[in-house]
């Protein structure tokens, strides 16, 4: 993760308000909800709900159970099936949070405000609402909160907020995430460096779920030792890129697929170096290098604004 998200991550795990994940499509939030959880210490158990497309009277029923109404004292009254009482003091996780019904976002907040909830029982006891929540989106909820999609009183409640960068913005993660993903797949397979160096070099749209989907069809594919032409023949090629010819050497393999991921990247910033070496993580002298010894030159596309030097 960037700088400023592990800083907002080690913030989150000392304390214990609730924490809004937000990043594209494809991050795999959970992930990183169970490990807020994990490390920050002996808690209750993690209780995940996914509310996308969820019927607003079952997520409702899930959330706050049976018999559930409000009491003249203002707090929430919760079936003892709810799940703000069965995860007691741990985590209760939201992914798609932008898609929790208007209804359940109200009575949410109210909880978090209160601090406690009734239970519908024959003590109507009034507990401690002790649990910690995490939600996730992909939107940016105060965009939704001022065209009225999600309510403001909730948004406020969420005093940490975590903005989970691409993997493209992060390609020093990649090493470790193959290797976790070799390992729960159950292959202890070894990864050489320049293999290691062409994943890193993916832009990886489609983040987490793209790569573990690419690298387990290699892992299934390949022997013991995982080298750059077995990643180079299971690539995802788009646009600019080319199938490898798998009768080229090595050399010419990887020659070729440098020379089809520069110009890929240029074009994706219409020949803007500045921002094209940020994305290649290389200085802006060292990409005209390189673009002068693959011999690498702008295209045709009239629309692409002019080189920014």
């Amino acid at each position: 993760m960037a700088v400023a998200a592990r800083l907002a991550l080690a913030d989150a795990i000392t304390t214990r308000g609730a924490v809004l994940l937000t990043g594209p499509p494809g991050l795999r939030p959970g992930d990183i909800a169970r490990a807020v959880h994990a490390a920050s210490g002996p808690a209750g158990p993690f209780v995940a709900i996914d509310c996308s497309g969820a019927v607003a009277a079952d997520i409702d029923h899930r959330l706050f159970g049976s018999g559930a109404r409000r009491t003249t004292q203002e707090l929430e009254v919760v079936g003892e099936d709810a799940a703000v009482l069965a995860v007691g003091s741990g985590t209760l996780y939201l992914e798609h949070v932008d898609e929790l019904p208007a209804s359940a976002q109200r009575r949410l907040a109210r909880v978090l405000r209160d601090g406690e909830i009734a239970v519908a029982n024959a003590d109507r006891s009034i507990v401690p609402a002790a649990f910690r929540l995490v939600g996730a989106t992909t939107k940016d909820l105060e965009v939704e909160t001022r065209e009225g999609r999600f309510r403001a009183e909730l948004l406020r409640r969420f005093t940490g907020r975590i903005a989970v960068p691409s993997l493209r913005q992060r390609p020093q993660d990649i090493s470790a995430i193959v290797h976790r993903i070799a390992t729960d797949s159950g292959h202890a397979a070894t990864i050489t460096a320049p293999a290691l160096t062409i994943l890193a070099a993916m832009p990886w749209p489609g983040n987490l779920d793209e790569l573990t989907a690419v690298f387990r069809r290699i892992l299934a594919t390949t022997g013991g030792v995982i080298r750059q032409e077995d990643v180079i023949s299971h690539l995802p090629i788009q646009g600019g890129f080319t199938r490898p010819d798998l009768t080229a050497s090595l050399r010419d393999a990887r020659r070729q697929f440098e020379r089809d991921y520069i110009e890929a990247v240029l074009e994706r910033h219409h020949w803007r170096m500045a921002e094209a070496a940020r994305t290649l993580g290389i200085e802006r002298a060292n990409l005209y290098r390189k673009t002068r010894q693959l011999g690498i030159t702008r295209g045709t596309r009239s629309e692409a604004p002019a080189v920014n030097r």
